[in-house]
């Protein structure tokens, strides 16, 4: 509990830098601030380990896919921002790892998977998890690229100086989508390579859901590599796959966690 209070104040912490570096943006950054990320991914890590891992197998609750995701997507952002400029998007990320870090210390029902001797089940939840982290980076992007783009439209002397130009941010997006598309596909796929009694055990809500959410983010990207979608029209239909994976992802997590009691 100590180690989880520990590390949403210091990704809240990190969120005041950030802040700062917005509100100021002449202001000349030292190198190590390229590092500063890395020490509460660190001890989010290790605090997920102890969360994570359990005598009787791997307890993966909503509270810790939801942290898992959370330290995936900061990652993700903060190796990204060794490059690029992103404070807006690291900010928000900071700020959602550390609420959820900050949850973590609430009691919940374990949700105990063995992966031992199960290398199928262990790379279909991973890369399930690591595409929704993905995704859900991409939807972050894609309400960045909206708001620049509005701006652009009808204030562009308002648009912030750190904010990176709309093409380098319609570029990460569809990076973003694609990994995000070739991580689900893959674990997709995998989950339905597992035995009957495992694919019984999931949710037909979840699937079917999932499933639909994924076949758009592919035709969405699909249709914006072929120049039928623009970028901006990309990014808002990235918003509504989202919503409908997040729907089967994690909403049939909380009802069977904490609704129906079956988690």
């Amino acid at each position: 509990m100590l180690i989880d209070i520990i590390t949403g104040l210091s990704y809240l912490v990190l969120a005041v830098f950030f802040v700062l570096r917005i509100n100021h943006p002449a202001k000349e950054v030292p190198e190590w601030g390229k590092w500063l990320p890395l020490a509460p991914i660190a001890l989010h890590l290790y605090a997920l380990y102890l969360a994570i891992e359990t005598d009787a197998g791997q307890n993966l609750s909503l509270l810790n896919t939801l942290s898992l995701i959370a330290l995936i997507m900061v990652l993700l952002i903060a190796i990204y921002r060794f490059n690029h400029q992103t404070p807006h998007l690291m900010l928000y990320a900071s700020l959602f790892a550390g609420l959820v870090s900050l949850l973590n210390v609430l009691p919940e029902k374990p949700n105990i998977l063995m992966f031992k001797d199960n290398a199928l089940g262990f790379w279909h939840v991973w890369l399930s998890v690591i595409g929704f982290s993905l995704l859900l980076v991409a939807t972050l992007q894609s309400i960045f690229v909206l708001l620049l783009h509005k701006k652009l439209r009808s204030r562009p002397a308002s648009i912030h100086p750190l904010m990176p130009p709309l093409m380098q941010m319609e570029q990460f997006l569809s990076a973003l989508v694609l990994s995000g598309i070739i991580s689900l596909g893959i674990a997709i796929v995998l989950g339905f390579m597992q035995p009957d009694t495992a694919l019984k055990a999931q949710s037909l809500y979840k699937i079917i859901l999932s499933a639909i959410a994924w076949f758009s983010f592919c035709t969405f990207y699909l249709g914006y590599k072929l120049s039928r979608l623009s970028g901006i029209r990309f990014a808002r239909l990235c918003i509504i796959a989202f919503i409908i994976l997040a729907i089967g992802f994690i909403g049939s997590k909380l009802v069977l966690d904490y609704i129906l009691q079956r988690g």
